[in-house]
């Protein structure tokens, strides 16, 4: 689970320096839910996956490796969701865009801070800003929908 204080809201709190591997791999994730369900998602359809690989290279990485296989599930068998929610009609007869499955057909449970559209706002403006001040003003088109 992402650390209770994550808020996304300045370049100093997603810098801190006190987030160890695993509390940095916990933040992502949780960006990346809220980034797909309460901003992406309303604009673009999209999917990805494997950064804890880089997180967590060398011995560790082997050791979370195995203990994951052991305990959970190999990646033919990870796949099955995503394959689910890419291919499958119900996602649009029932309403799950964006929504998080732990098995196909099964959406899974989201913590408090995955299910927050606050922090979810919060995420990509600090998203857009970080990108602004690196690649230039310009470089964002409207995303927004014309009315």
């Amino acid at each position: 689970m992402a650390p209770s204080d994550v808020h996304f809201a300045s370049l100093d709190e997603i810098n801190n320096p006190k987030f160890g591997n695993l509390q940095l791999y916990c933040r992502t994730k949780l960006a990346i839910i809220l980034g797909v369900k309460y901003r992406l998602l309303e604009r673009v359809n999209t999917a990805m996956q494997q950064q804890w690989k880089e997180a967590f290279p060398g011995p560790l990485g082997k050791l979370l490796t195995t203990t994951m296989l052991t305990i959970g599930r190999d990646v033919e068998q990870g796949c099955f969701s995503a394959l689910y929610a890419a291919t499958s009609p119900e996602i649009v007869e029932k309403d799950w865009n964006g929504y998080y499955f732990t098995d196909p057909g099964q959406p899974g449970k989201e913590s408090s801070q995955a299910s927050d559209p606050g922090l979810g706002s919060a995420l990509w403006y600090l998203s857009e800003l970080i990108i602004k001040d690196r690649l230039g003003q310009w470089v964002l088109f409207d995303w927004r929908p014309k009315v």
